[in-house]
């Protein structure tokens, strides 16, 4: 039996009872905040695990020393990209691409080749990517940035009014890359890219010192092996398409 002292006690007791629990809960939540909401958090997964993705851009660079390599055009691509990895995706490009060049006249004795040109030459590209996702498998705010090192081959078409003996023939390129898709919804993503092609120019022996026929006699390279290593700057701007793996 209780007696009204020790119910007063009890009673007494209560606010501070009462404030300590208020106080544990008020803890609880704030320990609930940390980090984010699930619901309100910047990071969202990739629902799809391929992508499907058409771009335009500009192809700069010179075209080596005196611009015989092909450069200075417009450039189109369709990728197709593979989700391999939360961290990585391998791409399959194929690319057109309208250039210019110039041409070098070696039908007289100069003290170096006369320069003619620009003209027209289309250059088609196929390669193979592996590019690393920044953001993993998410994206950020709608951003999945990422960068890459494409491998290929450039294939250029000919150009008859070249009497020089330069072709540029099939190529061998790298192609390292920086870039970011922004998801405006699951599936539909804009691309934009830059990147660098490097490739290697062989000339002919007339562009040579010790060439000893008809051509100019001042060498285009001090390389005697006549190659010259090139870098062109490309810029990328598409649309893209995401999906399930169809297989």
């Amino acid at each position: 039996m209780f007696t009204g002292r020790s119910s007063v006690r009890s009673i007494s007791h209560f606010p501070a009872l009462l404030a300590a629990v208020l106080a544990l809960g008020s803890a609880g939540r704030l320990g609930a905040q940390v980090g984010h909401d699930p619901a309100k958090s910047p990071f969202s997964d990739l629902k799809y695990s391929q992508f499907l993705s058409f771009t335009a851009g500009y192809f700069g660079g010179a075209g080596g020393q005196i611009g015989l390599g092909p450069h200075h055009g417009s450039v189109f691509t369709l990728r197709h990209e593979f989700l391999a990895d939360r961290a990585f995706s391998i791409a399959l490009t194929g690319g057109y691409s309208r250039l210019e060049r110039f041409l070098a006249d070696t039908s007289t004795v100069l003290s170096r080749p006369k320069i003619r040109g620009p003209v027209k030459q289309s250059v088609s590209f196929a390669e193979a990517t592996l590019q690393l996702n920044l953001a993993g498998g998410k994206t950020w705010h709608g951003f999945a940035p990422y960068v890459g090192t494409g491998i290929g081959l450039a294939f250029a078409s000919a150009v008859p009014s070249d009497s020089s003996g330069y072709k540029f023939k099939t190529k061998f390129y790298v192609a390292p890359t920086i870039g970011v898709r922004v998801f405006a919804t699951r599936r539909l993503f804009l691309r934009f890219e830059a990147r660098t092609m490097v490739w290697s120019l062989t000339y002919p022996a007339q562009f040579r010192t010790d060439y000893d026929g008809t051509g100019p006699l001042q060498p285009v390279l001090t390389n005697p092996t006549l190659k010259e290593w090139v870098t062109s700057a490309v810029y990328n701007v598409g649309i893209g398409y995401a999906f399930h793996r169809p297989f």
